[in-house]
């Protein structure tokens, strides 16, 4: 056993190639490791980390020297703290003091630094150096005066965010920030170099002078615009949000880096165009405003009642239909899916199509990738099959950067050629690909026979293809040649690319919206609905094709359930889909409400209410409990009560209402199905159709970060509305884009 010293106490170690400050560090040895960050690898420049190593002239650098058998080192020698009082002397030559109206005030790692170790006296009496600001992106404010040429920003470009944009040029006096070329730094994570930015160089353009950090309130919360529901941090000031900051992940012990659509786009939920108060249109083009819930829950039921009645009278039955996004609340589903087993005239509809078989978890969740990065070193080799990871999920493509950069990693795509900020070996991007590989006609087949724990990470976009099942299918095949499942590792991944995608799949499977749906309903409610979808705006043009037809002419009212205005849509809802009347029913945002969530690894997340809701907004669940109460003042049908089950203890009716899904939810090709006969019952498997698979060429579904989301808040934001447009200028060819 091998030992040192430190500050004359004998410390037992086993020497693997640490730093003495890591060390430090862990017994709790405090060393003001200044520009040492944990998530940099590379030691910095101030030269902060200073200890003294006994026979040695001069203090080293601990973050950048290793241990030694039997070292001796001291941490608060004379010699130490001499050394870091003329590195803070040398560090302020140049910095202005201007802490009054620097907004990293109160949270300046320098002022905390100079309080603790630095001198009351000064001995420069020259003129202070001034840099030239840059304009670096339509995020990040630079001062560029106040730079201690740390270089945190640019190891942070060149190790994390994979551009390197940013760079360190001229010598001496004239060293400067900034970058090579005049271009801003077009990175989609490059709202965090104004946290690791130790002295206010780099902070929020829109963020200036809103308020110090002790005029703010901190809350916890998890980000709403990916599937990751990373961990965040809200600052709250007179009841509304000023900035987003990352969190800490206690579960795997791990800080986060976050998007710039996670730090900014919240603006877009305060947007002017957010509708707060019921209203309600009718045929006469009049808009009647500042209605209340019971008035427009009393028309609601008075509409149905009169649909119902009337359609009876043309051989027709009653239809609502609901339609719902994948970034719904776990509860209002769940509310739901039990609304449409006590009445059977509602159904359920998604806004978009999805032909995945859920009846796994392994078909809608990321299964080897989904811990700490100590979990995705144990995988050599990665599949990405129609996914672009980077605008997708930033916390998985920061994490597979992150291990191709200790090597011994490869990395194969079967989609368009991108930059992943990682290298990456094409295959090409036709579907036809899969099926060689399949049948071991491929020279990735061998690639993959020799990798130990590859990963398949597939995209949920795929299953918006007819064929997407049976390309899942082969791509499951490939476990019986290859190390892809074993009793240790299960390589398939799928990557939800909404934020409760997973919590929907993992309820049931449902339809989509179609044609058909919207021309037999007669009442349809939107819930949070994304109307630039693929699909409804498949529907919209048919119509205005005249596609197809209406078996309900004139009798249809539509309710939207949502918090933003739409622009256009009441009057397309209105002029071409022959509407007698629009309900708007406002909702609450994501940060008014307590909401559960299921991540892309399963895991569940739930929010708490930080801001106090605006107008006469009500939550989901609100609105369909209510929905639900009145629905039992009418009696539409016979059927209607057959599935209600009155109960006395809250165990009971889960026990029921699980006997009766699950036999329905794990129907698959090896179950059974009961066929009777007058005296004996035959079982017989159930067959699976055959589906053609069609080679053609996987796109991909996003291409612009900023605004292609499937996040309900972005598209409104102003902050990320000027990002894209900042993007497209610099990715285009164009210098000007309307």
């Amino acid at each position: 056993m091998k030992y040192f010293y430190i500050n004359n106490s004998k410390i037992n170690y086993i020497p693997n190639n640490r730093s003495i400050i890591e060390y430090c560090e862990n017994l709790g040895i405090d060393i003001p490791h200044y520009c040492y960050h944990p998530k940099l690898s590379i030691a910095g420049n101030c030269r902060m980390c200073l200890v003294e190593v006994k026979g040695s002239p001069k203090p080293v650098i601990s973050c950048s020297m290793s241990l030694l058998n039997k070292m001796e080192i001291y941490t608060d020698s004379p010699l130490v703290k001499k050394s870091r009082e003329g590195v803070l002397e040398f560090l302020l030559l140049n910095h202005p003091l201007d802490c009054p109206v620097c907004d990293q005030g109160g949270e300046c790692d320098l002022q905390d630094q100079s309080f603790v170790f630095g001198i009351n006296k000064k001995r420069f009496y020259n003129y202070k150096r001034v840099v030239v600001d840059k304009n670096i992106g339509p995020i990040v404010k630079t001062v560029m005066t106040r730079c201690i040429h740390c270089t945190r920003c640019v190891r942070f470009s060149s190790e994390i965010a994979g551009t390197d944009q940013l760079g360190i040029f001229g010598r001496g006096m004239d060293s400067e920030i900034g970058t090579y070329v005049n271009k801003v730094f077009s990175s989609e994570l490059s709202g965090n170099v104004i946290d690791i930015c130790p002295v206010g160089a780099l902070t929020s353009k829109q963020y200036p002078f809103v308020g110090r950090i002790w005029e703010l309130k901190n809350i916890k919360s998890i980000d709403y615009s990916d599937s990751s529901a990373s961990n965040i941090q809200l600052y709250l000031k007179s009841n509304s949000i000023v900035k987003i900051l990352p969190g800490y992940n206690s579960t795997h012990k791990s800080n986060v880096w976050i998007s710039d659509k996670t730090r900014f786009s919240f603006d877009g939920m305060f947007s002017p165009e957010r509708i707060s108060d019921v209203f309600i249109t009718g045929g006469n083009e009049k808009t009647t405003n500042n209605k209340n819930w019971s008035e427009i829950f009393e028309n609601i039921i008075y509409v149905l009642y009169f649909q119902n009645h009337l359609l009876k009278h043309n051989y027709m039955f009653l239809n609502m239909i609901i339609v719902f996004n994948s970034n719904i609340d776990s509860e209002t589903l769940t509310l739901l899916t039990l609304l449409v087993k006590k009445y059977p005239f509602i159904q359920l509809r998604k806004n978009e199509m999805n032909t995945q078989n859920v009846n796994l978890e392994s078909r809608f969740l990321v299964q080897s990738l989904n811990k700490a990065l100590n979990t995705v070193d144990k995988s050599d080799l990665c599949l990405l099959v129609n996914t672009n990871t980077r605008f997708e999920n930033t916390e998985l493509n920061i994490k597979l950067r992150q291990r191709f950069l200790k090597g011994n990693y490869k990395v194969f795509t079967l989609n368009s050629i991108t930059d992943l900020t990682y290298p990456t070996v094409s295959l090409g991007s036709n579907t036809s690909i899969i099926k060689k590989i399949v049948e071991g006609n491929h020279f990735f087949c061998q690639e993959l026979s020799y990798s130990s724990n590859p990963s398949i990470v597939i995209s949920s976009e795929i299953f918006n293809r007819n064929d997407s099942n049976f390309l899942l299918d082969m791509l499951f095949h490939l476990k019986s040649y290859s190390n892809t499942v074993n009793n240790k590792w299960f390589g398939y991944n799928v990557l939800s690319t909404s934020s409760n995608e997973s919590g929907v799949n993992s309820l049931t499977s449902f339809k989509k919206l179609s044609s058909s749906d919207i021309s037999n309903g007669s009442t349809i409610l939107f819930i949070d609905n994304d109307f630039t979808t693929p699909n409804i705006n498949k529907i919209i043009e048919l119509k205005l094709l005249n596609y197809f037809d209406f078996s309900v002419s004139g009798n249809r009212l539509f309710i939207e359930l949502h918090n933003i205005f739409k622009g256009g849509f009441l009057s397309s809802l209105k002029n071409n889909f022959d509407s007698y009347g629009y309900i708007n029913l406002p909702n609450k945002i994501f940060f008014e409400k307590s909401v559960i969530i299921q991540n892309k690894v399963g895991e569940y997340n739930k929010t708490i209410k930080v801001l106090n809701s605006a107008g006469k907004s009500k939550t989901n669940w609100q609105v369909i409990r209510k929905l639900k109460s009145i629905l039992r003042k009418i009696d539409f049908n016979p059927a209607s009560n057959l599935l209600d089950y009155e109960f006395s203890k809250t165990h009971q009716f889960l026990n029921f209402i699980g006997y009766q899904n699950f036999p329905v939810n794990s129907l698959n090709s090896n179950s059974f199905f009961y066929k009777s006969g007058a005296a004996f019952t035959i079982f017989l498997p159930l067959k699976t159709s055959k589906i053609k698979l069609v080679c053609t060429k996987n796109k991909f579904w996003i291409d612009d970060f900023y605004l292609g989301g499937k996040d309900l808040y972005s598209k409104y934001s102003i902050v990320m509305i000027e990002c894209s447009k900042s993007f497209r200028t610099e990715s285009t060819n164009f210098n000007f884009i309307n």
